[in-house]
């Protein structure tokens, strides 16, 4: 508990100097654009290539994947739902029901609060809905765009597979498949690799907290609309994730960190990719966004701290 809670003390540092930074001008939209070109290019590509050599990919993983998928699009079902019944903004609720930003805060996030040995926990949970994301999700985005234009739109592949990040995670599972001797002793705790990987990819997590910070910086949205699908979604996710901490972990075997993880991931906000491809309602994606970020790190927190998360 003491641990979570000086991890947790680190990371309210860092977001709080991000907002006073952005707030004094030392952290402008330029800069913070930047941090975000690093993280997405070099620090949290070697976070992710460690973690998925050091995950196993057999029958268990598999399934759980596939689980986790599974449950992305039944949020979607539920955010469609929950839209036509209580008149939401459309199609952006569902959207934003579906996915998780793992990569810019929930690495970050498991991280800082257990350590990068337990990582490869989260990454198997984070597997089945990155696919999900560059798949059905991208797909959806794409159509809307399409219809919203009114002229021809390709599904991005250029996009998806110059992507660094799914670079990382699949590289890394290739490896561990295919040379798991040498996967292990790449992402291991001593030699060259480990020193770059822990320095490196070691800046993932404070720059993170920066780039949040920042972009708490313009205030809290309070708008009712907002509010009702950040709510909604925080209770549709923290079900899904006791459903899965409490049955589906250990029913195929993993341990308590798979299920800490599990928590972690569905309270996580809707992915931060979502407004570069869908460009319809921008001010009412990114204050659910930005709301729904907050939420997310609060709640991680308080779980955290009494050891569920």
């Amino acid at each position: 508990m003491l641990d979570a809670a000086g991890s947790l003390a680190a990371i309210a540092v860092l977001v709080v100097a991000g907002v006073v930074m952005a707030r004094r001008g030392w952290l402008g939209e330029a800069a913070v654009q930047g941090l975000k070109v690093l993280i997405t290019n070099v620090t949290l590509p070697l976070l992710l290539f460690r973690a998925f050599l050091q995950l196993e990919p057999d029958a268990r993983n598999a399934v759980l994947a596939l689980a986790v998928f599974a449950a992305v699009a039944v949020m979607g079902g539920i955010g469609a739902l929950l839209t036509r019944a209580l008149r939401l903004p459309t199609p952006e609720t569902r959207l934003l029901f579906q996915g998780f930003e793992a990569g810019m805060l929930g690495y970050a996030l498991f991280v800082a609060l257990h350590g990068a040995e337990r990582l490869p926990a989260f990454a198997a949970l984070d597997l089945g809905q990155v696919v999900y994301v560059f798949t059905a999700l991208l797909v959806q985005m794409s159509v809307l765009e399409q219809h919203r234009v009114r002229a021809s739109i390709t599904f991005p592949w250029r996009d998806v597979a110059s992507s660094k990040v799914l670079w990382a995670i699949f590289g890394g599972l290739a490896i561990s498949l295919v040379a798991p001797g040498f996967a292990a002793a790449l992402a291991g705790p001593e030699g060259f690799a480990a020193a770059v990987f822990d320095t490196v990819g070691g800046l993932t997590t404070p720059l993170v907290c920066l780039v949040i910070g920042a972009s708490l910086a313009a205030g809290i949205p309070r708008d009712g609309a907002i509010v009702k699908v950040v709510a909604l979604r925080t209770v549709v996710g923290l079900a899904l994730g006791l459903v899965f901490a409490f049955l589906v972990v250990p029913a195929l075997g993993f341990d308590e960190w798979y299920a800490r993880a599990a928590i972690v991931l569905f309270l996580l906000p809707a992915p931060f990719v979502i407004p570069v491809y869908h460009r319809g309602n921008p001010a009412f994606v990114s204050s659910v966004l930005t709301l729904s970020t907050l939420v997310s790190i609060v709640l991680i927190s308080v779980l955290a701290v009494v050891g569920l998360a």
